[in-house]
Parts: C-alpha cells; sequence; structure tokens
C-alpha cells in the first residue's frame, strides 16, 4: 500500500509541475478528468472521460467522445461519424455574465438553453496532501444533492467539472455524498490559441438544436415519454423488421413501451430535484 500511494503522489507532482511550468504559456487549457456515474437505482456504472476547457472569455465542459469525433471527421470529410458520449451533459459558461449555456440531447435533438447558478460554498478548512500540493475541502448543495469538492489553491483557477465554479483554485475531486456522481481529474493539455470547443457544437448541432426556456424542459422530456416515436405512430416514417417487413401498429406500440420502461429505469439526473416521476 505504501507504494502504491508513493506511486500515485510522484504521478501528481509531476503533473502538477507542468501544470506551473505552463501557466504563463499557453493560452487554453484542457483539464481531462474520469467520470464514474451511476445511471439508475439500482447501482449501475458508467465512466467516461470528461473535458473542461478554459478560454479567455468562456469555459467548456464535455465528453472527450466529443474530441476524437472531430478529428476523425476532420480527416474522413466525407464519412462523418457521431459522437455517442456516456456522460451526455454539454455546458458551456460565459465568464463575462456569469451564463451557463445547456445543451441537452433527447432524440434525434439538441435543446439549449441558459441558466444563471451560484453555489454558496462552504470551507471546511480540512486539508490534505496530493503530491506536493496541498488541497482543501469545501462543500456545497446543488441540484438535490450534497456535493464535496477538493481544490488547489496553488493551481489558480476558480473553476472545475460541470457547473462547480467559484472556489479558490481548481477543483481535482467532486463527488456527492451518496457517491451516485465522482469526477477526479487525471492530466492537462496546454495550447497557445483560443481553442472554443463550441463551435464543435455548432456544426454537429446547427440543423437539430433548438434554444428553449430552461423551464420548457421538463416539458419537453414529459412529452416525449407520452409520445417517444411520434413520426413512425403518425405513418410519416417507417420502421423495417430484419426480414425486410415493415413494422405493424402493434409492433410500434411495443417499441414505445420498451422506451418508456428504459426513461423511466435510467432516471437518475445529476440535478436530483428536476427529477421527473414517470408513470
Amino acid at each position: 500500500m505504501k507504494h502504491s500511494n508513493s506511486l500515485k503522489n510522484r504521478k501528481y507532482a509531476i503533473l502538477f509541475s507542468l501544470f506551473i511550468s505552463v501557466f504563463s504559456f499557453s493560452q487554453s487549457k484542457r483539464f481531462f478528468y474520469d467520470a464514474v456515474f451511476k445511471i439508475d437505482t439500482l447501482g449501475s456504472v458508467k465512466r467516461d472521460i470528461v473535458v473542461l476547457e478554459l478560454n479567455k472569455n468562456d469555459n467548456m465542459f464535455f465528453s472527450n467522445e466529443y474530441l476524437v469525433t472531430d478529428s476523425i471527421n476532420k480527416i474522413n470529410k466525407d464519412n462523418t461519424v457521431f459522437a455517442y458520449p456516456k456522460f451526455t451533459e454539454v455546458v458551456k459558461f460565459n465568464k463575462k455574465n456569469d451564463d451557463f449555456i445547456f445543451i441537452k440531447n433527447l432524440s434525434m435533438n439538441y435543446y439549449e438553453f441558459n441558466y444563471q447558478i451560484k453555489l454558496n460554498w462552504n470551507l471546511t478548512g480540512e486539508k490534505k496532501e496530493m503530491g506536493n500540493y496541498n488541497v482543501e475541502k469545501a462543500t456545497a448543495k446543488y441540484g438535490g444533492r450534497n456535493w464535496i469538492a477538493w481544490f488547489c489553491a496553488d493551481l489558480p483557477f476558480p473553476y472545475g467539472p460541470y457547473v462547480f465554479n467559484g472556489l479558490p483554485g481548481l477543483i481535482l475531486d467532486i463527488y456527492d455524498d451518496q457517491n451516485i456522481f465522482k469526477f477526479s481529474f487525471i492530466q492537462n493539455k496546454n495550447f497557445p490559441d483560443d481553442l472554443d470547443s463550441y463551435k464543435i457544437f455548432e456544426s454537429l448541432f446547427s440543423d437539430r438544436k433548438i434554444k428553449i426556456k430552461r423551464e420548457d424542459w421538463k416539458k419537453i422530456l414529459i412529452s416525449f415519454y407520452q409520445n417517444p416515436i411520434p413520426e413512425y405512430k403518425s405513418g410519416n416514417a417507417v420502421m423495417m423488421k430484419d426480414s425486410g417487413k415493415e413494422y405493424t401498429a402493434e409492433d410500434y406500440r411495443g417499441l414505445e413501451k420498451q422506451i418508456q420502461n428504459q426513461i423511466r429505469k435510467f432516471n437518475n439526473p445529476i440535478e436530483l430535484d428536476n427529477k421527473i416521476n414517470y408513470k
């Protein structure tokens, strides 16, 4: 165990020394986190690599799968591939007005809305070492969950994964007290130019992105649950079986129930206070 901790501490020491050496030489930064989260009440776990991107005027938070897909599409321009991230939340933070922009995927569409979030952090005074650096503990309530964050004041960025901003240092670890969601720092990359990865999402979603008000998001979710395949039930689209035969009305009813069962099962949003009790 002592040997394992020594290796872990050495890893953090090397990474953090790289942080310090490039602070004044890079325009944009990407901090990569391991995201582990439970997708249902039975404890089924998913894992993804997520990215906190710091730019001059805004920050972006999204799955690394989007970067991978964007790189592939730049090489193979004739065969566009789509990202299928496990952590689907995409968030842009506007530093000028402290405004968050959320991009939510549902079926074939993407919905975008603005929302301002003010977190009231409690600095507990508890400290521990992570490599050669001291991290400090802070707690806050957000989205119906109690969150514990460990931040490093020596890394002068008041940001962290998802919407967790406002501490006097970069958040390296953050998780809720039920261990449903956890984000743990793994590495960073620095860039001489402003990245602005929002352009990736503009190009991917431009023809399928709908701007809405935040309060309308729940209504959209409920409407989709009640009628998840309207284009097929109305006859505007046709689904085929492996045998080559078209789906019947009974087939569509079965598919609709299957989708509704999946929605009820995987109903564990990060904002627990916005959870919908589907019936």
